[in-house]
């Protein structure tokens, strides 16, 4: 398998890479998170997800004897979404129906530039309908093979692809934890003791 960001192709690149692989769109927030996260925490843990998963799956593919695997054209990360619960304190958000035309626009593009598989990643719980939705939408209308998750949605457990048990809340330990792993210097101190709840 073959990774590729999209910004750093050339449109023939981009083309012969669509007839065959995948184009991977991560999407994300700018919201607060409490007071020891930055406002892109949800951006960076998409990224970091994908990217990491990415990287396995380049090792798994270079095993002997492995299957081949598509090449994949990732995306930039579009980094606002839908998040008017928390404008309250700082947020740059998107209405649902900005958030589900731009996810429109991205897709139709996509195809027009000769992509037939694209995934969606999501690393905030306020674009988790709405890109379901621009997903569903898109899959009716478009000889393509599209689908979407949220990152903590995607287990490898015999769940049947229900729910964890444990999601990411939001500003509390389990984003902690992850930007801690992800990112230690954008993590402010104290990190509070008791996670805070939305």
């Amino acid at each position: 398998m073959s990774q590729s960001k999209l910004s750093e192709l050339t449109w023939q690149e981009v083309r012969r890479t669509g007839e065959n692989g995948l184009a991977l769109l991560p999407i994300g927030s700018q919201e607060q998170h409490a007071g020891h996260l930055p406002l892109g925490t949800d951006t960076l843990l998409v990224e970091e997800v994908v990217d990491r998963a990415l990287d396995i799956l380049d090792r798994e593919a270079s095993a002997p004897c492995a299957p081949p695997a598509p090449d994949v054209v990732r995306l930039p990360a579009l980094p606002f979404g839908h998040s008017p619960h928390h404008l309250f304190a700082a947020a740059v958000s998107l209405s649902a129906s900005t958030l589900g035309a731009v996810l429109d626009d991205i897709l139709d593009s996509l195809v027009t530039s000769g992509h037939r598989r694209i995934m969606v990643v999501n690393g905030h719980g306020g674009n988790d309908e709405i890109m379901r939705l621009a997903v569903k939408r898109f899959a009716l209308r478009a000889q393509v093979t599209v689908a979407a998750c949220s990152y903590w949605t995607v287990t490898g457990g015999d769940d049947e692809a229900e729910r964890p048990d444990v999601t990411p809340g939001h500003a509390g330990w389990f984003e902690t934890s992850l930007m801690l792993a992800a990112h230690p210097a954008l993590v402010r101190t104290p990190v509070p003791a008791r996670a805070p709840v939305e």
